[in-house]
């Protein structure tokens, strides 16, 4: 099995560039994280492959983060990945037990999603992140990230993004590309691109579950043309929560709820959506957080 990471590369004859990510063992760990069933494990890993194409263009080895939201009135609810420019990745799906059934006849994203939004938030180190919220487009992770690239960021775009179970029903390969134009492109470079995806006798995630590299593919939708190798980062879950953070959190409740959680359970657990680690907070804790207020006369 491939090692996960993410792939810059520059096609000079096209005038493009090119991003691959291998996410198999990323996914898979998020997945375990939060007792997945296969089909939330397969929207998952595909919604995982966006986010860190996306974290692409992020500056490499620096601060910046990308996260990737969709939302709507399916049974996903929501689906949430976040990816930083040193290769962490975590995530969440608010509905980890997903069914076939639930989706009214189709295991397909745009059903189990419904109606909703597409949510981008990047930070890029400036004193106010980048935000962006646009309706679905197509339901379709891939399509609706297209389509985000080409109207909010005005840079027409391909990608491919796949996902495959095993007999096992488990998480076979995940990976995927992103073709981006530069200035000045040729228009008909990234139409002629996206025909030869569709012309393609075999899907990228069969490419990758028959064990072939995944630049094998993209050399093909490029048509052959030469490409250089700009540089690699490689791609792991990891968590950015912290006992601190979360603290934080608690210390932002009222002086009411801190003393009714004292009350109730002598203490506070919480646990983080992202990677579902707890922390325990005792009640002498909690009651800091209210003196520390009353301290600075914050109540």
């Amino acid at each position: 099995m491939a090692t996960d990471k993410l792939t810059r590369i520059i096609c000079d004859a096209l005038n493009v560039r090119a991003y691959s990510v291998i996410t198999h063992a990323t996914a898979t760990e998020i997945a375990h994280r939060h007792g997945t069933s296969p089909l939330a494990t397969l929207h998952l890993a595909r919604a995982v492959n966006a986010c860190a194409l996306l974290g692409a263009g992020l500056k490499p080895e620096s601060d910046q983060s990308i996260s990737l939201k969709f939302s709507g009135g399916g049974p996903i609810r929501e689906l949430h990945i976040q990816a930083d420019a040193r290769g962490n990745v975590r995530g969440y799906i608010a509905n980890p037990l997903l069914e076939p059934e639930e989706g009214e006849g189709g295991a397909g994203f745009g059903r189990l999603i419904g109606a909703g939004f597409l949510t981008v938030i990047k930070d890029l180190g400036l004193r106010e992140p980048y935000f962006s919220t646009s309706p679905l487009h197509s339901g379709d992770v891939a399509l609706d990230v297209a389509h985000y690239l080409t109207f909010s960021e005005q840079v027409p775009s391909a990608i491919i993004i796949a996902a495959r179970l095993d007999e096992g029903m488990r998480l076979a390969v995940s990976g995927g590309i992103l073709v981006q134009v530069f200035p000045g492109t040729d228009p008909h470079v990234i139409e002629d691109i996206e025909k030869r995806i569709v012309a393609s006798r075999n899907s990228l995630g069969g490419h990758l579950q028959a064990g072939d590299d995944i630049h094998a593919f993209l050399s093909g939708i490029i048509g052959g043309a030469p490409f250089t190798v700009e540089g690699e980062t490689p791609l792991r879950h990891r968590c950015r929560c912290s006992r601190e953070m979360l603290g934080e959190i608690l210390g932002g409740f009222s002086d009411d709820e801190i003393a009714d959680m004292i009350e109730k359970d002598n203490g506070a657990e919480v646990e983080c959506a992202f990677c579902r680690s707890r922390y325990h907070f005792n009640a002498h804790e909690l009651q800091s957080f209210v003196s520390a207020r009353k301290g600075t006369g914050l109540n």
